[in-house]
């Protein structure tokens, strides 16, 4: 059952933000649904699946999950949810796609990086490479789930303001919070800009040596990459700043506006990635499409 409290003043401290939710979460719920029944469409129509597959149907299996679950959020944005375990369940979804996704770009991250540093172990590698990307995804999941379940006391009903919002006063366990910033970000984003820049720096490298299609190719593979790597840094920077700033959040009511906008937008630029995550699948699967019919 879900209570709502439609007739009550918004919790938040800027009513106007409550348009922007409105109008982003919206925005971003159909653009990427559309994006991301498309790129299931094209799964669906792979022959022959790579472990490169395997990390990508993981990361729309999250995005998925995050999309199936924003209505809430958008129904949010109308109406006040009143706080309750739904609210509790929703929360750990909305973590459990955020993380699950900056894992996975991770894994995919490195996985680019040692089949261009590494080409012959890559190749020695290849018979078991889909079992390896499998099992990496299994063990992602599993971690995921074990932090939340571990750590869900502090999204329950009662440290909640609103039912996506936590209380500033009600600060996070130290050590989810430590878990979250450094395990869940930093780590994270040290290796994916490390991995990032050493794969684009040896594709550049190679331009001299070769020429034509190949060429061309490795200058979009580069590009991709490129952008991979900013969108990473753009889409999970901002709410893990945020998160900081609740964790060192002083009482005060300027302070409290601050924290609530800023938390507000950052928690959507990162829903955002639902939707981006869908460019670079069409990208992978265009790329396999090609190569699929030049092979007839």
């Amino acid at each position: 059952m879900i209570d709502f409290n439609c007739s009550s003043p918004m919790y938040h401290p800027d009513a106007s933000f409550h348009l922007f939710d409105r109008v982003a979460y919206i925005s971003i719920f159909i653009v990427a649904s559309s994006f991301n029944i498309t790129a299931l469409y094209m799964f669906c129509h792979i022959k022959c699946w790579t472990d490169t597959h395997i990390y990508m149907i993981n990361l729309l299996a999250a995005d998925c999950l995050a999309i199936i679950f924003l209505p809430f959020r958008i129904l949010e944005a109308f109406c006040p949810i009143e706080p309750s375990v739904l609210c509790t369940f929703l929360l750990c979804t909305q973590f459990s796609n955020m993380y699950c996704s900056i894992f996975i770009i991770t894994a995919i991250s490195i996985h680019r990086f040692i089949a261009v540093r590494f080409p012959f172990l890559t190749k020695a590698l290849a018979p078991k490479s889909r079992i390896i990307a499998t099992t990496e995804c299994i063990i992602i999941w599993v971690i995921i789930a074990v932090i939340c379940a571990c750590n869900y006391e502090d999204l329950l009903p009662e440290k909640l303001e609103g039912c996506y919002d936590r209380k500033l006063d009600e600060k996070l366990k130290t050590s989810f919070f430590l878990l979250l910033e450094i395990l869940g970000y930093l780590i994270p984003v040290v290796i994916v800009i490390f991995c990032s820049t050493q794969t684009i720096y040896i594709l550049v490298r190679s331009l001299r040596h070769v020429e034509g299609r190949d060429r061309v190719e490795r200058k979009k593979i580069a590009a991709i990459i490129t952008a991979n790597m900013f969108t990473f840094i753009v889409c999970f920077t901002p709410v893990h700043i945020g998160l900081l700033l609740q964790y060192v959040y002083i009482s005060n009511e300027s302070n409290k506006k601050f924290v609530h906008v800023f938390l507000d937008v950052a928690e959507w630029i990162a829903t955002t990635n639902c939707g981006l995550d869908s460019i670079g699948f069409y990208f992978l699967l265009k790329r396999v499409h090609k190569r699929e019919h030049s092979s007839y």
